[in-house]
């Protein structure tokens, strides 16, 4: 975005074209709202995706609802998009928007009453403990064999470190219920092995400022599992703890990589992602009984709520179980259960 570097006026007085509007809205976020890089690229894509669609050099303020909605209707059509990234995008417009409403440039209620369905959400299971314990052996299995020697073969050198790397990973993933993007940015000086905590540069919140917050790792073997992979990582010019073979950091897809390879092994009829780690994490956590408040500022949530979810399905759960074993009606036979409503 080298655009940004330019200098844009928007009080100049000249009719204020789409093309200027997005430099001016993007320099905005950078500026004023310090959001994380990535979700400005994310709102530059939309707004000049919507530009180009629209006329880049179409006059903002000549921009009313129906183009909007032909948008969105030419992402779902045209483009196959879903509900749930209209509704993305749809967010992003609405700020865009109401930004140049609020100077006064446009009139306000451009994106007012334009509404996209609601995708149900899908009730997504959660790991057991006996499964999280399955990942967390399986990985130091696939380490236990360089385990102690000093290996002259560069091909098993290279697959001693990534092993050590995985086994890192997975441990990581399980014992702190870390996002992909967190555990992607942790650098070699995050984790503080003498007071056994990690230092997280998170999300934050729903406007993605950049909030750190401490998670503490009380699993002894997480912290050796950490230790031994920095003791093998290779060099790099690079500070993030988790590299690739090319001895760049890991990427995203990489972390999906890992947890997908152990998947195939251990459930290959069930889902597993980062983020069904996370939420088998923070169920785990609340059905130990963790306050709510200290697992909220671990799991880095906005909102209580968030956390409080949790609490509720394990409560939910718990009524189940006591009803299925005391159900009185489960005993009793067809003829006796017509009888009995009669």
């Amino acid at each position: 975005m080298s655009f940004i570097e330019q200098e844009e006026d928007s009080d100049s007085g000249e009719p204020l074209e789409l093309e200027q509007a997005c430099r001016i809205y993007v320099k905005h976020l950078i500026r004023e709202k310090r959001l994380r890089w990535e979700a400005i690229r994310s709102a530059y894509y939309h707004i000049t995706s919507f530009a180009e669609f629209a006329g880049h050099k179409k006059r903002i303020k000549l921009i009313r609802r129906d183009d909007i909605l032909e948008y969105l209707n030419h992402l779902e059509l045209k483009r196959g998009y879903s509900q749930r990234s209209k509704i993305t995008i749809l967010t992003t417009l609405r700020s865009f928007f109401a930004h140049f409403a609020a100077q006064r440039l446009i009139q306000a209620g451009t994106t007012a009453n334009i509404r996209i369905k609601k995708v149900k959400k899908i009730d997504k299971s959660c790991l057991s403990e006996e499964q999280l314990s399955s990942i967390f052996k399986a990985a130091y299995l696939k380490y236990q064999p360089y385990e102690g020697i000093s290996p002259t073969d560069s091909r098993v050198t290279l697959e001693r470190w990534l092993a050590a790397r995985d086994w890192a990973i997975l441990c990581l993933l399980i014992c702190t219920g870390l996002r992909t993007k967190e555990i992607a940015s942790l650098k070699t000086d995050s984790i503080d092995f003498r007071q056994r905590v990690i230092k997280i540069r998170g999300k934050g919140d729903n406007s993605y400022r950049v909030r750190e917050r401490i998670i503490p790792v009380t699993e002894p073997i997480t912290l050796s599992a950490a230790e031994i992979y920095l003791h093998l990582r290779p060099k790099s010019i690079f500070d993030h703890l988790f590299l690739n073979t090319h001895l760049e950091p890991l990427k995203t897809s990489g972390f999906a990589k890992v947890v997908n390879k152990m998947k195939r092994e251990l459930f290959p009829q069930q889902s597993l992602t980062i983020t069904g780690i996370r939420r088998s994490f923070v169920n785990l956590c609340a059905q130990k009984g963790i306050d709510p408040l200290i697992l909220r500022q671990i799991m880095g949530h906005n909102s209580l709520a968030t956390t409080m979810k949790y609490y509720l399905t394990v409560r939910e759960q718990h009524l189940r179980e006591v009803w299925e074993k005391t159900n009185p009606i489960l005993y009793f036979s067809k003829r006796e259960f017509e009888q009995w409503m009669i």
